[in-house]
């Protein structure tokens, strides 16, 4: 039996019934150890939980704009735009650029498993966006793979940062590569306009393979956009309008490598984003985009 499959059995007993007696990861992974023992890692846990607590189904929730697991009742869903639902968050700057990255990608045909803005991650990027096989979208928009085509996915690992000077795009351009090395693609998405760090950009996007695009929104010019969960909700002929005033043509392509120069085992934290897309693939159907959200 594998290790998801151990989990689906024994995680409805270990699991509060309430979220407000939700336990953190660290709790959980305890008491799963004390049924199975020490032979899975933290980090083989951690990215099965992210995964389980992403299938509408699942016995698994995590607690919106926090840290814990509970057991799902019938009420809950994992939901893009729960991760900003509070005021603060739905309205925090970084909140509203993730939401427009989102879009952008998601906009363009590509899915995209998104990790919660909780920290500045050198193990893994802000968002995955993921070039599907060959389909085509059901009359309820879903995308439906056709089982005829290649059945593989390839990944573009996209950090997103606010241009606020050349010292800090050149590292979210460093962070970008360290967090992409597993993927097919490399982007760095930048929040603003810094025309200073455009020509080292260039030079560095050329160097390494990475692409670099811009959204020409300043902090005056995102504190005007609706909310961050909003901007999740919006139609996609909305979010193509709202990102026709603000998306620049890109100042580099990234360079689509075929073999990745990591395997994405090297960068454990990346395994929940390459489980969902593989679990996708595998059943033939892509979630709309309200379910492509990290919990981990």
């Amino acid at each position: 039996m594998s290790l998801r499959d151990k989990l689906v059995e024994i995680l409805p007993t270990l699991l509060p019934t309430r979220e407000e007696d939700a336990i953190k990861g660290t709790e959980l992974i305890a008491r799963v150890r004390a049924v199975l023992g020490d032979s899975y890692s933290d980090r083989s846990l951690r990215s099965q939980f992210s995964f389980i607590a992403l299938e509408p189904d699942s016995c698994l929730a995590r607690v919106p704009n926090g840290q814990g697991y509970y057991l799902r009742s019938e009420d809950d869903a994992p939901s893009l735009h729960h991760v900003f639902t509070t005021e603060s968050d739905g309205n925090d700057p970084l909140h509203k650029a993730l939401a427009l990255a989102v879009r952008l990608y998601d906009t363009a045909g590509m899915g995209v498993f998104v990790y919660p803005p909780e920290d500045d991650s050198w193990e893994h990027p802000d968002l995955v966006a993921v070039h599907w096989p060959a389909g085509c979208t059901d009359a309820a928009g879903a995308y439906i793979i056709d089982p005829a085509a290649p059945q593989q996915a390839a990944y573009r690992s996209v950090c997103v940062a606010p241009a606020e000077d050349a010292e800090e795009c050149r590292r979210a351009f460093f962070r970008s590569l360290a967090c992409g090395l597993w993927a097919q693609e490399i982007e760095l998405l930048i929040v603003g306009d810094d025309a200073e760090a455009a020509p080292e950009l260039l030079r560095l996007a050329t160097q390494f393979g990475v692409g670099v695009r811009t959204i020409a929104a300043n902090d005056d010019v995102l504190a005007d956009l609706p909310r961050a969960d909003e901007i999740f909700r919006a139609t996609a002929a909305d979010a193509r309008a709202m990102l026709a005033d603000l998306q620049q043509p890109p100042l580099a392509h990234p360079r689509h490598r075929h073999t990745p120069v990591q395997t994405g085992d090297e960068l454990p934290a990346t395994l929940a984003a390459r489980a969902w897309a593989e679990g996708c693939i595998d059943r033939g159907r892509i979630e709309p985009y309200e379910f492509r959200v990290a919990v981990n």
